[in-house]
């Protein structure tokens, strides 16, 4: 009984503070786009449709924190999850997108990442870890989802100056 405990007291210590984010490689306009090869980076990664509405209001949301973010370590991985990719493609080339866009038709990635809403979003942080998940956008909660992004870039890299991004 006493080693039970004690098992499972150390499991709890020994347990990681976030969950490892699941390993994609998925095709993308150019080439293949690996998460592992984002490590050192912020990632908001982004599941999105073309039917879907909030998840194409998102994207002008995107390009400008993509753009606010240039110089930091903070990248955007948005994957589409349509069977069809011309429905997709049509989308894209109606936007100024400043990121990758990948594709899983099979939404295999979607299921590991345990998607439940569109648009799903999910910040992994420089050592690959999931910090957050949003289900939905709205746009009251765009400064809210940028403060998160500003401080994860701080705490990540203190040497950052994000102090003057949020005025801009």
């Amino acid at each position: 009984m006493a080693v039970f405990l004690i098992s499972l007291l150390l499991s709890h210590v020994a347990r990681p503070d976030y969950l490892v984010a699941p390993e994609f490689t998925l095709p993308t306009q150019d080439t293949p786009i690996q998460l592992s090869t984002l490590q050192g980076k912020l990632v908001y990664v982004d599941f999105w449709a073309s039917w879907c509405r909030p998840c194409k209001t998102s994207f002008p949301w995107m390009i400008d924190m993509k753009e606010k973010f240039k110089d930091m370590p903070f990248e955007i991985v948005a994957i589409n999850l349509d069977k069809n990719k011309a429905l997709a493609d049509e989308f894209i080339k109606s936007q100024a997108i400043n990121f990758p866009v990948a594709f899983d038709p099979n939404a295999s990635v979607a299921e590991n990442y345990r998607v439940e809403g569109m648009p799903s979003s999910y910040l992994v942080d420089t050592r690959g870890r999931l910090r957050i998940r949003y289900t939905g956008f709205w746009n009251r909660s765009k400064d809210e989802k940028e403060q998160m992004i500003k401080d994860l870039l701080q705490q990540m890299h203190p040497a950052a100056d994000t102090t003057n991004l949020a005025e801009e």
